[in-house]
């Protein structure tokens, strides 16, 4: 009888069939330990799923109907941007449509066999990928370059920015995605949403009814939230006083008294959006509460210190946040700085996996990295 190799013994393989076998298994919740290389093993092993032979995944019909979601999705990430502060891509919204439009057309006759849930996942990706070069160019690039030098950028400007900006994404992300991904295990919160939100989805039983229920009634308390606060003021000016922003702004009059003023022009006031609280229970508690604490400590510590010596003069966000700008960015530069130094392995790697393809050699893949995505 042969012997089972070594680097896959029998409870391996069993496992690894389990893994290939069950749509739903669930991530190990306290993640995967050891050497990068013993991390990826077990990842290979608990949880992937084959090449593609066993699910299909990566089909023109996902990557076509994808760009179209994408086309339009894109727009929505803009208003998010704009809104937030940041972007979150359109992961969840292109989850749920494009299993919506491809159920629908299962149904009318007009497509034939389901789609599997990576091909779901390949299509909110290619929708995902319009999302996020919305948010990380036009709402935080070209904004910034309008601010600088008051005037909008020229068309072929723009498109090489995009362009540029496309290339070093699809050059540094396969390396970065196995070091965070992969080896780091950290949390994105636009990647777990939309694979919970696949989940519920595909699922069968009670378990994907209660998903579905939630989703449905979350974001139906949403789209009442919004109309409640946006909606009341287009259908007649006089009941614009009943809308949510217009009640908390009441209620924190009456409870500063005079000092509303003060503190409104600090920004240091409540508000309340769908968007943040969404924002929030996906990020998780850790990063909320450091965001929570150091806005706190900035807005209405540091800033109320700097207008008593006269460092800032004024009143209003435009005016107080440039001289905030520079706690945050200060902050931001160093600790990004420092996590890339600190990962100068997955910079290497990328490095060396470009100068393969541009020598057109290939080197010997692991049985890890043969299922990455190829650099060429």
């Amino acid at each position: 009888m042969p012997q089972t190799p070594p680097e896959r013994s029998a409870p391996a393989m069993d496992r690894f069939v389990e893994a290939t076998d069950r749509r739903n298994r669930p991530l190990p919740i306290a993640g995967f330990k050891g050497t990068p290389e013993e991390i990826e093993r077990q990842w290979y092993e608990q949880v992937y799923r084959g090449r593609g032979d066993s699910m299909a995944q990566l089909t023109w019909r996902a990557v076509l109907i994808g760009s179209c979601l994408g086309g339009v999705l894109s727009l929505t990430n803009l208003y998010i941007g704009l809104k937030a502060g940041w972007g979150f891509g359109v992961a969840i919204t292109a989850s749920i449509l494009s299993y919506a439009i491809w159920t629908s057309l299962l149904k009318v006759g007009l497509a034939r066999t389901p789609m599997t849930i990576l091909e779901n996942n390949c299509m909110q990706s290619t929708a995902s990928s319009a999302g996020y070069s919305t948010g990380g160019t036009l709402v935080s690039a070209f904004a910034a370059y309008i601010i600088v030098n008051h005037q909008s950028m020229s068309v072929p400007l723009m498109l090489a920015w995009v362009f540029f900006i496309a290339v070093l994404g699809v050059t540094m992300a396969i390396p970065m995605k196995r070091q965070m991904i992969n080896i780091e295990q950290l949390r994105f919160p636009s990647g777990i949403a939309a694979a919970e939100t696949l989940r519920a989805l595909h699922a069968k039983g009670a378990q994907g009814l209660r998903a579905a229920k939630a989703l449905g009634l979350a974001g139906l308390i949403a789209a009442m939230d919004k109309v409640w606060a946006e909606g009341l003021s287009t259908m007649s000016a006089s009941l614009e006083r009943f809308s949510s922003g217009a009640l908390l702004t009441g209620l924190q009059k009456w409870s500063l008294g005079g000092h509303y003023e003060a503190w409104s022009g600090r920004t240091v006031v409540f508000s309340w959006d769908f968007i943040f609280l969404a924002a929030g229970a996906i990020t998780g508690m850790r990063v909320c509460a450091t965001m929570f604490v150091s806005g706190t400590v900035c807005w209405a510590v540091v800033v109320p210190v700097l207008q008593t010596k006269g460092v800032i003069e004024g009143t209003g966000f435009a005016t107080i946040v440039q001289w905030t700008l520079w706690f945050g960015a200060s902050c931001m530069v160093a600790a990004g700085v420092l996590s890339f130094a600190l990962s100068w392995r997955t910079a290497l790697s990328a490095f060396r996996d470009l100068g393969q393809l541009l020598s057109f050699r290939a080197a010997a893949a692991s049985e890890g990295s043969r299922i990455e995505t190829p650099m060429s």
